[in-house]
């Protein structure tokens, strides 16, 4: 039976453990099926939005559209973005966004191209001679193939095939747009370079108002975190998280190279705004280890199950899956619904945003 947000929405983490007990024995499946959502819609303080209706010239997406959520908790004027993973899906996110909404952050699942993984991009063999390979995916997955970058360059990955419409920027400055104009009153406008309702700054590339990306968190699972980890490239974000990832590194021989996007620094978020958390079950931890030491987030890995505030921005954790079927339950277990502990990671998704 499909679920609204206000019935899956269980207020402040810190005190609502035992509610979610009883809420637990009712949670839907989302990992195999997901139920469909209206397009272009949306009541109360939730709404939902098929990408082709934000923007007619973006591949339409009914199953697994947009979703877009209030704060719950004191509104505290900040967005956080989640980005699922290679051949994910929005609706696989409802948990780390109750959580986000307590905090009193505007909460948006974004739908974006990810069917093509990273290691499908830029395997290990292309990988060794063209280190490159996975700065032009990132960048084909952020703004579109061969679209300028703010720092004007452009890239064109050969096995992706993202336009500019289906790109992650013109999704989410033209959904933040659409929601503006959809619930008015709702507070998406502050998250626009805006004044008194008009806009201070059009993006020229997406036709669209430009973001105030300072108040913009981004978090990503497994693929969604190598893009969150570029957007921090360009913007100096409010917070970037990293959920079992990034996967930018490639093996040679024993060892992992880390992607010179990466290596070369130029981060316009600082490292002591990005935090991770990682599962030491995880297949490809190895490969995630080699990127955050190229990132040089502060502190040690540290129990992410330990009360904050945190003495690191590198969490870990190996706390058991409740996925037995499924076969990455460690890699999933830090951000997807049914793979993650009920409550455990409360405290270091808020972290991760910059709580």
């Amino acid at each position: 039976m499909c679920q609204s947000s206000q019935q899956r929405d269980l207020g402040d983490p810190l005190k609502s453990k035992l509610r979610l007990a009883v809420f637990a024995v009712a949670a839907m499946s989302i990992l195999a099926t997901a139920c469909t959502q209206p397009t272009g819609s949306g009541s109360g303080n939730s709404w939902t939005a098929n990408p082709a209706v934000v923007d007619p010239a973006s591949s339409s997406d009914s199953q697994f559209p947009n979703i877009a959520y209030g704060p719950t908790g004191s509104p505290r004027g900040e967005l956080a973005v989640m980005l699922h993973g290679t051949g994910g899906q929005p609706q696989a996110h409802h948990e780390i966004a109750a959580t986000l909404r307590a905090k009193g952050f505007h909460v948006i699942l974004l739908r974006y191209s990810a069917s093509l993984g990273t290691l499908g991009a830029c395997p290990d063999a292309v990988a060794l001679t063209f280190p490159d390979c996975h700065r032009e995916f990132r960048s084909e997955t952020l703004f579109g193939a061969g679209v300028t970058d703010p720092d004007g360059n452009g890239y064109d990955n050969p096995t992706a095939n993202i336009s500019q419409a289906d790109s992650v920027s013109n999704r989410l400055l033209k959904l933040v747009d659409y929601l503006d104009t959809l619930a008015p009153t709702k507070g998406w406008d502050q998250f626009q370079q805006s004044t008194g309702g008009t806009c201070d700054s059009i993006n020229a590339t997406y036709g669209v108002c430009d973001l105030d990306w300072s108040r913009v968190s981004a978090l990503g699972h497994s693929q969604g975190a190598g893009v969150a980890m570029y957007m921090g490239k360009f913007f100096d974000l409010n917070a970037i998280g990293l959920l079992s990832g990034p996967f930018d590194s490639f093996e040679d021989g024993s060892n992992h190279t880390v992607a010179p996007w990466i290596t070369e620094g130029g981060m316009d978020t600082p490292s002591s705004d990005i935090h991770s958390l990682s599962h030491l079950s995880d297949y490809s931890l190895g490969r995630i280890r080699s990127a955050l030491d190229a990132l040089g987030l502060p502190g040690p890995e540290t129990d992410a199950t330990l009360d904050p505030p945190y003495a690191s921005n590198r969490l870990v954790t190996n706390v058991a899956a409740t996925c037995p079927w499924d076969g990455a339950q460690g890699h999933n277990s830090t951000s997807v619904d049914q793979c993650a502990p009920d409550y455990v990671y409360w405290d270091a998704w808020s972290a991760l945003a910059g709580v």
